[in-house]
This record gives structure tokens, sequence and C-alpha cells, in this order.
């Protein structure tokens, strides 16, 4: 997904080591951050404040905060908005200026994002790799007999195969929030197919939501990795009433 990636021009500062962008009709972006590198200063330097929910929280916290925030301002001024700072509504989720579908994701030291101006749903998810006790612990609010066949087809380490099906329904979660303002679980949506080769995949919906998401709706995904990470990314077409 992030092949053919341009370089972002980084800030004067250690706290950023790398990242990128992808433009198409999505665009895409990522970020790498060091938290040793963390000032309170570097918010005020950058003009992306530090919510006061925020102030006694731990470095970690500030610095994906600080991270994604300079991530966002970066990819909507590729959208044609200025001076962007992402902000969040009372349910947490990200505030995006009218007319710009955007999704945001992070883990340990690199954000992910994704945003178009097209009638699309849009879901992002980036995941370390669970460890094997977790994906055990996990397996059952996350998979169903189904997805636990296909996955062991895959021949995939199990972990890494849970790690890419908790991604992919968070992405799926995420892209239709901002149609259906309605929770999910993570069994009312299924992975039917994976193509570890292109790195796509199919989910249906196992239930019927509001505004014509209907049970067995598919759901594209697509999806790449490393050694440490799961990057998942989901797009759907506006439901038109």
């Amino acid at each position: 997904m992030f092949t053919s990636a341009s370089p972002l021009t980084l800030p004067d500062s250690p706290f950023f080591t790398a990242a990128g962008v992808r433009a198409d009709t999505l665009l895409l972006g990522w970020c790498q951050f060091d938290q040793q590198h963390w000032q309170a200063e570097l918010h005020q330097r950058w003009q992306l404040p530090l919510p006061v929910a925020l102030s006694h929280a731990v470095v970690k916290r500030k610095s994906e905060h600080l991270a994604s925030r300079w991530l966002a301002r970066e990819l909507l001024a590729h959208c044609g908005v200025a001076d962007f700072v992402l902000y969040n509504a009372p349910d947490r989720s990200p505030c995006w200026p009218d007319g710009i579908q955007a999704s945001l994701s992070h883990s340990h030291n690199q954000v992910v994002m994704a945003a178009t101006r097209e009638p699309l749903s849009v879901g992002i998810d980036v995941e370390q790799v669970m460890s094997d006790d977790t994906a055990r612990e996990t397996a059952e609010m996350l998979m169903n007999a189904q997805e636990r066949a296909l996955l062991a087809q895959l021949a995939l380490p199990f972990a890494r195969g849970a790690t890419l099906l908790f991604s992919l329904k968070e992405s799926v979660y995420k892209a239709l929030w901002p149609q259906l303002h309605q929770p999910m679980d993570f069994l009312q949506a299924e992975l039917c197919e994976v193509e570890l080769t292109t790195g796509r995949a199919v989910l249906r919906l196992t239930e019927d939501f509001a505004r014509g998401f209907a049970r067995h709706l598919a759901v594209q995904a697509r999806f790449c990795w490393d050694e440490q990470r799961i990057t998942t990314l989901v797009t759907h077409p506006f439901f038109r009433q």
C-alpha cells in the first residue's frame, strides 16, 4: 500500500525519523517517530496543542498525539486544507473537515493515515503483531469457526493471522462508523477471502445494520505487513439514500 511513497519534509527535530505520502484518489501517509525525543515545547513550536486531558499522560501517549496531529496536518494540506489541527468529538472520533473522509491509526512508533475527497468510507489500522498468548486469549471473541479454518489454510503463524483479522475488523469498524454510528463487535463482520500475495481480503457483515448496510454486504480490504506490524485499509462507497 505504501510502495512508491514520496518522502515528506520533516521538521527540524530528531522526534521524527521518517515520513512519506502516496498521492492517488486515496491519499496514504505514514510517519515514524522516536518518543525519547518528545518535548513539550514541540507542541507549541509546531502549533499542535496538547489537550488538557493529556497534560498528565505518559510520554508515549503525548508522542502519539503529536505525531498523529502532525501527519494529519501534512496530509490535509495535500487535500487543499491548510494549517489543519485535528480534534476529537466527545465520542473520541476524529473531526475531519467537511468533504474529507479520513482515518488515522498509530501503534508504537508509527502513525498511518488515509484521506480522500471521494464519496468513500475509509478505515485504516496498524497493529503490532500479537504475542502467542494474546492471540489465544482473544481468539474466541475475535473469530468464528469458519474464520479459524480460513486462517489455518493460510499456513500463517496463529498470532500473525489473528493480528491480521483483528486489524481488518478494526478497519471495517472505522470505515463504517461515520455512516452507521452504531457499535460493532468482532463477530459482526466475517473474513471470507484472503489473498496473501496481493494483500487483499474480503469481509462480509453478519448482521443487518441501519442505512443500507445489510447482512452479507461485502467490504473490500487491503493489507501489508513486516515482521513487527500489520497495516490494513478498508474503503467502501457511501450509502446513498
